[in-house]
């Protein structure tokens, strides 16, 4: 039986109370048990009343007055030190609900990020927990497989990719309820899926594409990605209305218009699926299913990437004003978007293009920006 599951007396008995038990059976006085073992009689009266814990050389000490064992005085002390403790149930539920919390989110840097704003205790936490899961507990199928999502992640750390990733997908929820969006219209969404193209040329392309979006009946924010999530953007429905969630993971205009791209297509050709989230991480290119195919291709297509590699295969070492404007104005692409799709296909290496390279950061309206 462990200690936790022990009935616990009403009186918390310490090794102090049976010193003076054995005293008292022996005839000695505190001041005989202090001339015995070299200890003061002011240590004395301390370890009786239980005001002094026994250290191993006390322990020691005891053990040989009173022809005991060690271990039991040290044992003793410990287990009324235990039971001191359990009495302050509060901070042992706190510190209980945070390590539970902390295998499936990482606690600080969310706290660091504003997403979460406990304080030090379990009313903190256990409002965070129904900000984030609508439940006071984390939800029983929270470590299991019964959330289903499609995501692109290496092995390493995968346990805690699958549980931050969720938890951000979580979060990422609880922002997109914050917003509102006309009813979906798919026919206008496809139109500027064709022409996306286009928006990545115009002067505050970034910012007009996402206008655009809402326009169509889809919502859009950016949420920076959580710590082992490798997230680079998102696709999934929120009482039935479609969002796409850019986590600005590298901070390149050329991966703002593929990640947007990838996950418009999700969107269109995939929205039967939306209410498991599409969580995508796209370094990893492994195993890829079927569906995340089509959705580089359809991404691929709205960005022109054939005509870009078409060209771009003859561009060599040598980026010549001539070449670059032959490769902006045969796939009405902007450069710093074009010359990245090269580099993601490895046509070029990403130390030619560094000069041409765009942050897109400062180019997103700081209303959809949710942390």
């Amino acid at each position: 039986m462990t200690m936790a599951n022990e009935p616990h007396p009403f009186y918390n008995v310490g090794p102090g109370d049976i010193i003076q038990d054995t005293l008292d059976s022996l005839g000695w006085r505190q001041e005989d048990l202090a001339a015995i073992t070299g200890l003061s009689v002011k240590s004395i009266n301390k370890l009786i009343n239980n005001k002094q814990q026994i250290t191993v050389e006390t322990a020691k000490l005891l053990g040989l007055a009173f022809s005991t064992s060690a271990e039991m005085w040290l044992n003793l002390d410990a287990r009324h030190q235990l039971r001191k403790l359990e009495s302050n149930t509060d901070r042992d539920k706190f510190v209980e609900k945070k390590a539970q919390l902390s295998r499936v989110m990482p606690l600080g840097e969310m706290k660091k990020k504003g997403w979460l704003l406990y304080d030090d205790s379990i009313e903190g936490l256990t409002k965070e927990c129904l900000n984030l899961f609508c439940s006071e507990e984390i939800p029983p199928t929270y470590n299991t497989d019964s959330l289903e999502f499609y995501v692109r992640q290496t092995n390493i750390n995968e346990e805690y990719t699958k549980s931050f990733s969720k938890t951000w997908y979580y979060y990422a929820k609880t922002q997109a309820k914050t917003i509102e969006i006309p009813s979906y219209d798919q026919k206008k969404l496809e139109s500027l899926a064709q022409n996306l193209y286009l928006f990545t040329t115009r002067d505050k392309g970034v910012e007009k594409v996402i206008e655009a979006l809402y326009s169509c009946g889809v919502g859009f924010f950016v949420l920076s990605h959580l710590t082992k999530t490798y997230l680079d953007g998102a696709a999934f429905l929120v009482e039935g209305k479609p969002f796409i969630v850019y986590t600005g993971r590298y901070d390149r205009i050329d991966n703002f218009w593929f990640v947007l791209a990838h996950e418009l297509s999700h969107v269109l050709k995939h929205f039967q699926y939306l209410e498991s989230p599409f969580l995508d991480n796209l370094d990893y290119r492994d195993s890829l299913s079927d569906i995340e195919k089509e959705a580089d291709a359809y991404a691929s297509s709205y960005l022109h990437t054939e005509q870009i590699l078409e060209i771009g295969k003859d561009i060599g070492k040598y980026l010549t004003p001539a070449r670059l404007n032959l490769l902006e104005k045969e796939t009405q692409v902007s450069l710093p978007v074009a010359l990245g799709i090269l580099v993601h296909y490895k046509l070029l290496d990403y130390r030619q293009i560094m000069k041409f390279r765009q942050s897109v950061k400062d180019k997103i309206p700081p209303e959809y920006i949710k942390g």
